[in-house]
């Protein structure tokens, strides 16, 4: 086979080799000596076909991983027969590739027609990336012609996600791309952008620009388009050339501030008058607008855009310049003195919202449209209704059905959810016009969609299975078809098209002849395969790993000022309790109050309320997670509503607005405002050692003064001795203050405080937080002052705590004061000196909180205190802390029929981009007030009547006067109430095994809170063990780890199954294999041999196909997952942990296997959901991806209690390490050396430095002997070996097992001597040397009674598939840099059967990378939680400085 490979060459031109799997001639030992492997360049022609028929040939060397005196294998390259392995080291060495050379024009025609003929190696795969990117950038217009040198050029405008992913294709750019040397960066950029340049010139074929003849423009514009780039001018007309086409490059492509077109649709009387009305817009803060009229208005330089603009009508006219080169319907605005608007009729306005909105959009203008615009509602659909012909329910169990069974059809059309007849239709389809008003509402007319539902209400009959499932859930939306809406059936069909088929199949038994018991949820399992295979239809069991993280007993409540969790509060106030029969009813001990928002249709202001009673209940069951757009989140029970802004309801979706309180009341105790003060200090900028001592540092000296004599005061005033406090400067310049007081720190762990903590585990003192308001106003200025920062651009102040507890504590004691804290998580550097790249919890102060934040608490520092009152000075933004008046007012509006002018408030809050301030939703409920007396009808009707008057005073006349007045009250409620209306920004179930909790509130009723791989082998064996004689063999692929797995659960559980492994050298071939395949009911495969038996494998007529551990064909080029979605079979099965791990892509292919076609060729699959979710962030086809994909697969939580009942919880922790003395000097030594050779590479080669260092320094904090590779003693040098020693001390006393993963083999044998001889006890060890005969041996005596009770394993040789429930702790001895094959080898011991809690523990070593990289790891989780790991090349890309703070040994690290 060959695989073909692609780079960038330093020429410009795309280079391609290829590897051959053909056994090579010996290698020898010259420099840059030939590759042994590589094809001829006249091979890689010949493979590719016509679309290399340009290429020209040449070499390249590359630096290759290599060993024992030759190049390694590429993952994608397969072998018939395996190479023998080398035990030699593996480094980078230079080879020489014949290569396959193409012009930018050869290569972009190349990787767009790539096809599966050959397989590609991961680099070309890349290139293929970049030339769609290339390609969609000109399809999108996103290009500006250039100058490059002597030479036109198409150059790409990046902005925004376009921006973003291209620094994502930098950053992933894979090795042996790089492997010729030079800058990821610069690589990807100098290939996108010679893609672009020929892209533009391929769309432009056959197209002239015409220019000036013989002038140097002309000649430029000549030559931006046809294969001949060079411009016909000399050196200094081409400068000037260059020099004005840059100029006008900054113009085209606009700047921190751009023009914003607002369409605004007409008022209820009228139905043509539409119009857009211009702006300026902050690009980077769109929610700050300024209307072209206020531009106009404004004199000079404009400061409302959170940015200084010197000459914002010249910024206006400039844009609108822009944009009208773009959208020409401009021009007539742009012919008045000041532009501010351009009217439109009806017609007009489609063609904006069609044709100018997405233009401009796309070019980068702001846009804002109509909120009924892009909702299904606003456009014409169809639904489809089918009805099988059996009784419903009967399909599952029906063997007749098939794909090609039969179903009645009927179709609907409907606006949203509202269904329109015929006549109707026929109605709209007279208007002959694009928009029009129906039933109060703008919706669209496409005179194509018409016709097509008047033609489809028309149809019906009978349509197959199959078409219906393709139709129902592909649902494609074609714009030139009439869209489909919604397809539903009766019956199973029904509930398959819904993804609800698995929960309403009745559970079936499993067949006699299967010996063994399966659990209901197996059963259910059962069911639902054969339910797919009785469709013909393939299915996914992938079974989660993941656990649940928060416990609703860790909610805090807001209680005696304090802020506490539920589960403390029944732990330390509960008396004796009752039961009810569901849960526990109990009588707080002591008085506790919190506060409510007192009673009435819509609450009133926040008051104390006592608690007369506590309540918990232990449930099994789905919570729901609410995050809100301040920082808030509450884990509640379904049926636990929230107050929103219709009132209380447990209807609560993303985009919702929730109730947060205004104001928090309390009457707390002063406390001494010296103490208070050097808490303040003491929390923020403190670091506390258990001796008592405390070190405060701040530059400002006189600050450190004024702390010092406050120590010296509280030591004085509460009896507690301060030794003498001293300040000293360091070599920064940084003032440091020594306070040493065991007598402080007991007074303060006595009333509750945690001495000690980092900054991470910091926590201010109730006694502080539920203090009074004088101690809490000086505590905040104080801590501010230390912490806080005025950020004059965004007219706001910043706070920032690596705790969070801390940060939600000093949002409630801001609430004290009416002042709302928001607050998000952020990695930041740290501020101790380190610069480490921390999670960091930010919070920001703005609007009008912002003046109450300086009326009441302010700081102690004159120039923080000057910079807030100059910010103050300007208008606050009132979408910040804002009411939410705009779906009042607009309903309003609509029901009564009247303008928006009679509202008493501008036209702009209807739309609900702006919200109100509370003094303009004032004026609206004024307004309203005015309405409902008669007083604004009265002065009405003293106007001249018109045509137009007419229409308002009907409308009064009419006026539904308690309809209203209902609207009236509620955006007074809003207006006027003691909340805030936080944005939902997550909604998340979770389930929950354990206590809820809920509080019995005297008279208010509320208070403030706040803030599986299952065991598939017995599901498919039971699924097997029912297939008759006459069916055919099932063929299983899985790991060679597995194959022993499969023969002891088919002997356990199924003996009456013939199982034949086809594995290993003396395996059966050619009429042997297929008399073997006849007598067997099982045929047992690796991966490895499919792809290398593909051709017999393909000749047997396959009854089943089942792939355990799927993620093995993940990746659809490689030669293994084409062999195997080659295999023909009636019914296909894929197990995996994870469909998505790194990509879309990976679901496609294993899709693909299970369900061919189902999604699509793949080349259309990536266009239609790869791209829009991974790079635009698309929810929409992420959402219809889940659709199509859901009937199909089969997602188990392991830790769903409903589901697998006698299965613990898994318990992880993370466990910090010290070094000894020796490991940080040899730590020291390895960061000095190779940060000096880093800083003097460059390419591939730093990018190997890089990772070496990492390798170096992990076998560092594993052991000196590692490092040293020496044969000297382990003990007393290692601190993760000195824990491991005490942890394995208390397993084995307990009588427990447990699992030790390193990814080190050498390490791994060294664990397993030294264990071995201080426990005087047989300690397994697994590695990829072990056979498989072994391995199994080894997995049977550790899960037998009585076996080993400690096994070393390395982290690829046991990873995945093997079962080791015997154990219940799991120990990563190091860890590895992707997060997924970590979970996989914990849950060898978290895995069904397992009945004991399993304790995963993780170990780091204190203050070295290895801390540093471990909160990044826990990051690496996205893609997957999306739909359905990463490795450590983004580390490589750090520079040395990055390096230098990510390796650097921090203090702390040692402990002798």
């Amino acid at each position: 086979m060959l695989v073909v490979h692609g780079l960038w060459l330093p020429a410009g031109h795309l280079g391609l080799w290829a590897e051959d799997s053909t056994p090579p001639p010996r290698a020898t030992r010259r420099a840059a000596r030939p590759h042994p492997f590589a094809a001829p360049a006249e091979v890689v022609a010949a493979a590719l076909g016509d679309l290399a028929a340009k290429g020209s040939h040449g070499s390249a060397t590359l630096r290759l991983p290599t060993a024992g005196g030759r190049p390694l294998d590429s993952p994608e390259l397969v072998r018939t027969e395996a190479p023998a392995r080398s035990r030699a080291a593996v480094a980078l060495a230079p080879w020489r590739v014949p290569t396959l050379e193409l012009d930018p024009d050869a290569a972009v025609t190349l990787l767009r027609g790539l096809d599966d003929g050959v397989a590609h190696g991961a680099s070309l795969r890349h290139a293929a990336e970049v030339a769609a990117f290339a390609a969609d950038l000109v399809r999108r217009g996103r290009l500006l012609p250039a100058v490059a040198g002597d030479a036109a050029a198409w150059r790409p405008l990046l902005t925004g996600g376009d921006a973003a992913w291209a620094r994502a294709l930098a950053a992933a750019l894979p090795p042996s791309a790089r492997a010729g040397g030079g800058d990821p960066a610069a690589l990807v950029g100098g290939m996108l952008d010679a893609m672009v340049d020929a892209a533009a010139r391929a769309a432009l074929e056959g197209v002239r620009l015409a220019g000036g003849r013989g002038t140097t423009s002309g000649s430029w514009l000549g030559a931006l388009t046809g294969r001949d780039r060079r411009v016909d001018a000399d050196a200094s007309e081409l400068a000037t050339l260059a020099e004005a086409v840059a100029q006008w490059q900054r113009d085209a492509a606009g700047g921190a501030v751009r023009a914003c077109f607002r369409l605004v649709e007409p008022g209820e009387e009228e139905t043509r008058d539409w119009r857009v009305d211009f702006a300026l817009q902050a690009a980077d803060e769109p929610s700050l607008v300024v209307d072209a009229e206020e531009v106009w208005r404004s004199r000079g330089a404009l400061d409302a855009l959170a940015r200084h603009l010197d000459a914002p009508q010249e910024t206006l006219l400039t844009e609108l310049g822009r944009a009208s080169r773009l959208w020409t319907e401009l021009d007539d605005a742009l012919r008045t003195a000041k532009p501010s608007t351009l009217d439109l009729d009806v017609t007009g306005a489609h063609r904006f919202l069609r044709e100018g909105a997405p233009l401009l959009h796309a070019a980068g203008f702001g846009v804002l449209l109509p909120t009924w615009w892009g909702r299904p509602g606003s456009r014409l659909g169809a639904k489809l209704r089918a009805k099988s012909r059996t009784a419903p329910g009967t399909v599952a169990s029906a063997s007749a059905v098939g794909m090609r069974s039969l179903v009645d059809y009927q179709w609907e059309l409907a606006l949203g959810d509202e269904p329109l007849s015929e006549k109707e239709l026929r109605e709209l389809a007279k208007l002959k016009t694009p928009l029009v008003r129906l039933r109060g509402r703008w919706v669209e007319l496409d005179a194509k969609h018409l016709a097509a539902g008047l033609k489809l209400l028309k149809s019906g009959g009978e349509m197959s299975v199959g078409e219906l499932l393709h139709l129902g859930l592909s649902m494609e939306d074609d714009p030139d078809a009439l869209p489909i809406q919604a397809v539903t059936a009766d019956g199973a069909l029904g509930d398959l098209l819904a993804g609800e088929a698995e929960r309403h199949l009745e559970p079936i038994d499993p067949p006699e002849s299967f010996a063994g018991t399966l659990r209901p949820y197996q059963r259910r399992g059962l069911a639902w395969l054969t339910f797919l295979q009785s469709l013909g239809l393939g299915g996914i069991l992938a079974d989660d790993m993941g656990l649940g993280k928060c416990l609703s007993g860790d909610m805090s409540v807001f209680v005696n000022g304090k802020l506490v969790t539920a589960e403390r509060l029944w732990a330390e106030y509960a008396g004796p309790s009752m039961s009810d029969g569901e849960g526990e009813w109990a009588a707080p001990t002591r008085p506790l109050m919190v506060n409510a928002l007192s009673g009435g249709p819509f609450p009133g202001p926040m008051v104390e309320a006592p608690v007369r009673r506590l309540y918990r209940q232990h449930v099994s069951e789905w919570l729901r997670r609410i995050r809100l757009d301040d920082g808030s989140e509450v884990l509640i029970t379904r049926r636990h509503k929230l107050l929103g802004t219709h009132g209380w309801t447990n209807a609560i979706k993303v985009g919702d607005r929730l109730c947060v309180p205004a104001r928090l009341t309390w009457r707390g105790e002063p406390v001494d405002p010296d103490l208070t003060t050097l808490l303040a200090w003491q929390i923020s900028e403190g670091h506390e050692l258990p001796t008592g001592a405390l070190r405060i540092s701040q530059r400002d000296t006189t600050v450190l003064d004024r702390v010092r004599r406050s120590a010296l005061d509280v030591g004085a005033r509460l009896g507690v001795r301060v030794n003498r406090p001293t300040i000293t400067v360091n070599d920064k310049g940084c003032g440091i203050l020594d306070i040493r007081s065991v007598a402080y720190m007991r007074y303060l762990e006595e009333r509750g405080y945690r001495w000690g903590q980092r900054s991470a585990g910091k926590a201010i003192p109730d006694f502080v937080v539920a203090a009074d308001d004088a101690t809490i106003a000086l505590f905040l200025r104080e801590f501010f002052t230390a912490e806080g920062s005025v950020v004059p651009a965004m007219r706001m102040v910043e706070i920032s705590s690596a705790s969070p507890v801390i940060m939600r504590q000093l949002a409630t004691m801001l609430r004290r004061f009416g002042i709302w804290l928001r607050f998000s998580v952020k990695h930041k550097r740290a501020t101790n000196g380190s610069g480490i790249l921390r999670p960091y919890h930010v919070g920001v102060i703005g609007g009008p909180s912002l003046r109450l934040f300086q009326e009441h608490i302010g700081f102690s520092d004159p120039m923080k205190t000057a910079k807030l009152a100059k910010v103050c000075a300007k208008p606050a933004n009132t979408n910040v802390e804002g009411v939410p008046a705009g779906d009042i007012l607009s309903y309003a509006k609509s029901v009564t029929g009247l303008p928006a002018r009679h509202f008493g408030v501008g036209t702009v809050y209807f739309a609900g981009g702006q919200e109100t301030s509370r003094a303009s939703a004032a004026l609206a409920v004024a307004g309203m007030d005015r309405i409902l007396s008669g007083e604004a009808a009265a002065e009405y009707a003293a106007r001249p009547r018109t045509r137009w008057t007419a229409a308002v005073t009907e409308a009064y006349r009419r006026l539904d006067v308690d309809g209203l007045g209902d609207l009236r009250d509620a955006l007074a409620w809003r207006a006027g109430s003691e909340v805030r209306f936080a944005e939902v920004v997550e909604v998340e179930d979770v389930h929950h095994t354990g206590w809820v909790y809920d509080f019995e509130v005297a008279m208010h009723h509320n208070f403030v809170a706040g803030g599986m791989l299952c065991h598939n082998t017995v599901q498919l064996l039971a699924l097997i063990s029912g297939d008759g004689p006459q069916v055919g063999p099932t063929l299983l692929v899985c790991p060679m780890s597995l194959v022993g797995n499969w023969e002891r659960e088919a002997a356990k559980f199924a003996p009456g199954l013939r199982v034949h492994v086809h594995h290993g050298a003396e395996r059966a071939r050619g009429a042997e294999f297929a008399a073997a395949v006849r007598a067997a009911d099982i045929v047992v495969t690796t991966y490895s041999v499919a792809a290398r038996d593909a051709e017999a494998l393909g000749e047997i007529p396959w009854h089943r196909v089942v792939v355990d551990e799927a993620q093995a064909i993940k990746n659809a080029a490689t030669r293994q997952a084409a062999a195997v979605r080659a295999l023909p079979a009636r019914h296909r099965v894929a197990v995996t942990g994870t469909p998505v791990e790194n990509r879309l892509a990976d679901l496609w292919s294993i899709m693909d296997f299970a369900n061919p076609g189902l999604l699509g060729g793949a080349a259309a699959f990536k266009k239609k959901y790869a791209l829009p979710v991974e790079r635009h962030g698309d929810e929409e086809a992420a959402a219809r991806l889940r659709r199509i994909t859901g009937p199909f697969v089969l997602r188990r939580l392991k830790t769903d209690k409903t589901i697998i009942s006698d299965l613990p919880e898994k318990l992880e922790m993370e466990v910090l390490c010290n070094l000894t003395g020796e490991q940080a000097s040899l730590y020291q030594a390895v960061v000095d050396d190779m940060l000096e050779r880093i800083e003097r590479s460059d390419g591939i080669e730093r990018r190997g430095l890089v990772l070496a260092t990492m390798s170096k320094l992990k076998q560092v904090c594993n052991h000196p002997a590692q490092f040293l590779h020496d044969d000297t003693r382990l003990a007393g040098r290692s601190g993760k070996l000195a824990r491991l020693e005490e942890i394995l001390d208390e397993v084995l006393a307990a009588g427990e097992k447990a699992l030790l993963f390193s990814q080190y083999a050498e390490f791994g044998g060294m664990l397993r001597a030294h264990l071995s001889a201080r426990h005087g006890r047989e300690v397994l060890f697994l590695h990829g040397g072990v056979s498989k005969k072994d391995r199994d041996a080894m997995v049977a005596r550790f899960q037998g009674d009585g076996g080993p009770p400690l096994f070393v394993l390395s982290l690829k040789a046991g990873g995945t598939g093997l079962t080791l429930t015997a154990a219940n702790h799991v120990v990563h001895v190091d860890r590895w840099w992707n997060p997924a094959v970590e979970d996989q080898a914990t849950d060898r011991a978290f895995r069904i059967g397992q009945r004991r809690a399993v304790q995963v523990r993780k170990f780091v070593c204190a203050g070295t990378v290895e801390e540093k990289v471990a909160e990044m790891i826990r990051e690496k989780r996205g893609l997957a939680a999306r739909i359905v790991g990463t490795g450590e090349q983004w580390l490589t890309e750090l520079s040395t400085t990055e390096l230098r703070q990510l390796f650097a040994l921090e203090a702390g690290a040692v402990v002798e």
